[in-house]
């Protein structure tokens, strides 16, 4: 690797950290709380997924088993030092198995060993409500059948994630209806409530659920389950233990994602983010540094779910993003920095500042204060938060000159 030039970064830590200070920031106090901000990486972005309208194109060197997955999920913690968890998900991650029977549990055992001798550990899990057979739904089927076996499937999820993960489920249902009359929208919503009901109540009581919600697909004229609204009313109907996953990339445009954060984490309730970038109408892009982002992490810092002093506050945060072209591994490194980079941007803003504008009804100079943090170059904070943890610098360089890639282009052939 490039050699490191640690009397540089000092120096513009530095600099940074007395040009700071004027506002009364505390610049190490910053590069401390962005130490301990983790994020999961999805099990699923680094597998045979993709190819869309290119076929069956496939980015270099997808991982073809679960062991592959959690090898390139380990390296990506290796150079950031900020993923130490892998998400789970059950359905994909084992798909020669068909998780429905409590015997399934323990099949997770030998995996999650094997992650841990790698230096990771299994994170969120995620049941798979979008199997053969659920095209017409999956807690709301109208086949009392397959909704049985799936909401067996999320109950083996839950003792998974109890026995051999952090206890925390999280659940994207596929459910709504392509064209008015297709079905009983009232029915609908009532069989989900049910299904979750039950999921619920026979949970191990050390599990917590997370609502994810979509504006839609694969429905394209009703979604069970499209808005934060929706998440938190089911969530709220089942007990403490629930609550709701927010991804970015599942709004229509236009809407305030911040806003959103800022009602939820305003009700106390566990909360989770899926991170990403939505260009078209699903999450398939890596993070970027973007004021959306940064407006984001403004809202969960200030709602201290976020590199909390209590790590139980924290939410769960997670990356799902899967497109069909670039390497992935570079991509997750890629979203990782991205997030680190807004973090520490909504680290520095000038709270007490802004909060006095706002107080005033000062818009445009309570604006600019915002703006301030978001246009500072805050890499010499992260770059210095990577030196004393001893990473590299630049996790996405970094990874080119491990020669890994090379190395599985030549064993996933």
């Amino acid at each position: 690797m490039a050699r490191v030039n640690g009397k540089k970064i000092k120096e513009r830590y530095h600099m940074l950290g007395q040009e700071l200070a004027e506002a009364g920031i505390d610049i190490d106090q910053a590069k401390e709380k962005l130490k301990a901000f983790e994020v999961e990486v999805p099990s699923w972005v680094f597998g045979v997924f993709g190819g869309g309208r290119f076929g069956d194109y496939m980015p270099p060197a997808p991982a073809r088993d679960f062991h592959a997955k959690i090898r390139d999920a380990a390296m990506v913690h290796k150079l950031t030092g900020a993923s130490p968890r892998v998400a789970i998900h059950v359905g994909w991650d084992k798909p020669e198995e068909i998780a429905f029977e409590e015997v399934y549990v323990d099949h997770f055992a030998e995996p999650r060993d094997y992650a841990r001798e790698q230096g990771i550990d299994f994170g969120a899990v995620n049941p798979t409500l979008f199997l053969t057979g659920t095209h017409y739904g999956s807690l709301s089927s109208p086949l009392p059948g397959v909704r049985r076996a799936l909401i067996q499937h999320c109950e083996v999820c839950c003792r998974i994630a109890a026995k051999h993960a952090q206890g925390l489920v999280t659940y994207w249902l596929p459910d709504g209806s392509n064209y008015p009359g297709q079905r009983d929208l009232w029915q609908q919503e009532q069989l989900v409530r049910e299904a979750f009901r039950q999921i619920y109540d026979s949970a191990p009581d050390t599990v917590v659920h997370l609502i994810e919600y979509k504006l839609f697909e694969p429905g394209t004229y009703s979604t069970v389950i499209a808005d934060a609204g929706a998440a938190a009313a089911i969530a709220d109907s089942l007990g403490d233990r629930a609550g709701v996953l927010v991804d970015m990339g599942h709004h229509p445009f236009g809407v305030n994602v911040a806003q959103i954060v800022a009602r939820l984490v305003n009700t106390g309730r566990p909360g989770g983010f899926h991170f990403n970038t939505r260009y078209a109408a699903d999450d398939d892009h890596s993070v970027e540094p973007n004021i959306s982002m940064y407006a984001i992490f403004c809202e969960l810092i200030k709602g201290a779910v976020v590199c909390a002093q209590d790590p139980a506050r924290n939410w769960a945060y997670m990356i799902d993003q899967c497109s069909s072209l670039e390497n992935r591994i570079r991509a997750v490194l890629h979203s990782i920095d991205s997030l680190q980079i807004s973090l520490t941007k909504a680290l520095i803003l000038d709270r007490y500042r802004l909060e006095a504008l706002q107080q005033r009804q000062d818009i445009i100079l309570a604006n600019r204060v915002f703006l301030d943090a978001f246009l500072t170059d805050v890499r010499p904070i992260l770059q210095m938060a990577r030196l004393e943890k001893d990473l590299p610098l630049d996790p996405v360089a970094a990874y080119d000159e491990t020669g890994y890639q090379q190395k599985i282009e030549q064993e996933r052939r």
